[in-house]
């Protein structure tokens, strides 16, 4: 009973060794060569062929489909990719995802210990591309090791009558054995560490052939069942994902008796063939469902028609997934910054068009503080290798746009938003006259137009024309300080106006400071 205990605890063990494994190959992949991977993504993804392959290698050395899948939704969501081009690498992606069942097939578990000393090594004290290597051979090693685990825990677990008897009654139905690994892949979501237990049990003899062939597809279909929250098309792509691998299901059935003929005459050694099969049928269905990826889209777009409308403060871009990869994640946070600025600027326009809050945009405050403090909450989250030079300038120059326009926001959802409300900006007008009201709001406005558009169109002009409004604001501002100056002192309802000046001056500063960031980029980039 010890030893059956122990043999419990070894599996459960090294299936969570394994799950580990395998989300930290994932994230070092991700975080050490995720730039080149976007560069690559974005020079294949113009032809389908090469789009297919790129799935198919991502999928294979980050140990699985996860990152290959994000990184095409990040794309989509970024407008560089079609969602018909993220069909395809999701096909290239399902095909490269077996290549870790290859690997645990290949019987080189043993020597996961001293493939992860070596990682370990290279991750203590490489440099750059040594280091990132080493990051991501640690999370294989991990995953070998959660494999060897597995292998030491399953024969003492054979020798139990109950867990035989299980074994035989469970193997000696297609379907019986199709639902538990149906179930068992649900709990996990992931077929890679149903089959590395499949291939355990294989290697030992406990699964006649006759099994592998269920069990893939049943594997095969609920491994996309986390992908359905998240973004529209992430949505989308789970969808197109989970209809994809079901047809594929479905096409099999029908050679079903000549597969099953084909795999009892196979030669090869069980564990390898849990691997050909897994292949075979990831392959058959590329091969059937390439040409109509257009069509496949076409059938996700009309059943994921939008219905209601997203809130106005949710983020649309920012992909939690993607934090780890940051060459991506940083365009994903610049894409959603921009539709903050349209935010800033729309709320801005009302604000001071109409010398008070705005009416039928009551949400739009709210919205803004809340969208801005995801976009700095998403930034603190990406994680960018020290020794990258580039991306880390990049990033340096996002992040400062980005406390920039938290900082705006602040102001536009804070003390101004309470002074417009009470009708100060009314009252400035009545004390200073129409004229110096209108040229104050202008001269605010176009300002901060001018800045928000440097940011969002990466053209330094506009930054320059932003500081000249600036300059031009803060003269107009000083001259009616000095006029405001002895009255304010007489007269305490003049306060507010004091206020509402200091909160205007504020927000064109913050969003000069907007303006600059984007000039140091343009000039660091030419």
């Amino acid at each position: 009973m010890t030893a059956q205990f122990f043999a419990v605890v070894n599996i459960l063990g090294g299936l969570a060794l394994f799950l580990y494994g395998v989300e930290q190959t994932t994230i070092a992949f991700g975080t050490s060569f995720g730039d080149k991977a976007k560069e690559l993504l974005l020079r294949f993804t113009q032809k389908k062929p090469m789009a297919f392959l790129f799935g198919v290698g991502l999928a294979a050395i980050a140990q699985g489909s996860t990152l290959g899948t994000a990184f095409a939704v990040g794309f989509v969501d970024a407008g560089m990719l079609s969602f018909a081009g993220s069909v395809v690498v999701m096909m290239g992606t399902s095909v490269g995802g077996t290549f870790v069942t290859f690997l645990l097939s290949m019987n080189i578990a043993v020597y996961s210990p001293l493939l992860f000393c070596i990682s370990y090594l290279m991750v203590r004290f490489g440099k750059r591309n040594v280091f990132r290597t080493g990051y991501v051979l640690q999370g294989v090693s991990i995953v070998l090791i959660g494999m060897y685990i597995l292998k030491i825990g399953v024969p003492p677990l054979l020798h139990a009558p109950w867990f035989s008897d299980i074994l035989t009654v469970t193997s000696s139905n297609p379907w019986l054995i199709g639902s538990v690994a149906f179930v068992a892949t649900t709990i996990l979501q992931s077929n890679s560490a149903v089959l590395a237990l499949v291939i355990t049990l294989a290697d030992a003899g406990a699964l006649p052939v006759s099994t592998f062939l269920p069990i893939v597809c049943a594997a095969r279909i609920t491994v996309v069942l986390a992908a359905f929250v998240g973004r529209h098309n992430a949505k989308k792509l789970g969808i197109c994902t989970l209809i994809y691998k079901i047809l594929g299901v479905a096409i099999v059935i029908p050679f079903y008796s000549f597969a099953q003929d084909l795999i009892a005459s196979s030669t090869a050694d069980h564990a390898l063939l849990v691997f050909q099969v897994q292949f075979g049928v990831a392959l058959f269905n590329s091969l059937v469902f390439y040409p109509l990826s257009d069509w496949l889209a076409r059938l996700t777009d009309h059943l994921m028609e939008r219905g209601e409308e997203e809130r106005l403060g949710e983020p649309v871009y920012l992909d939690e997934e993607l934090a780890d990869v940051p060459a991506l994640a940083i365009l994903l946070l610049s894409k959603e910054i921009i539709r903050l600025a349209n935010y800033i600027e729309m709320y801005c326009q009302a604000l001071f068009l109409s010398k008070k809050s705005p009416e039928g945009l009551e949400e739009l405050p709210s919205a803004i503080d809340s969208l801005s403090e995801s976009c700095q909450e998403y930034m603190f989250r990406i994680r960018v290798p020290s020794d990258d030079d580039e991306l880390m300038a990049t990033y340096s120059s996002v992040s400062y746009s980005v406390v920039s326009f938290r900082q705006m926001s602040k102001i536009l959802t804070g003390e101004l938003r309470l002074l417009s409300e009470a009708g100060v900006a009314e009252q400035f007008a009545r004390e200073m006259g129409e004229d110096t009201w209108k040229k104050l709001a202008f001269l605010a406005l176009t300002n901060i137009r001018m800045a928000l558009r440097a940011f969002a169109l990466a053209d330094a002009d506009f930054a320059a024309d932003a500081g000249r409004y600036a300059r031009e604001y803060e003269e107009l501002d000083r001259r009616v300080r000095l006029r405001l100056g002895v009255d304010a002192i007489n007269r305490r309802e003049l306060a507010p106006l004091l206020d509402f000046m200091s909160q205007v001056f504020l927000l064109v500063r913050t969003s000069l400071e907007v303006a600059r960031g984007e000039a140091n980029r343009y000039r660091e980039a030419g």
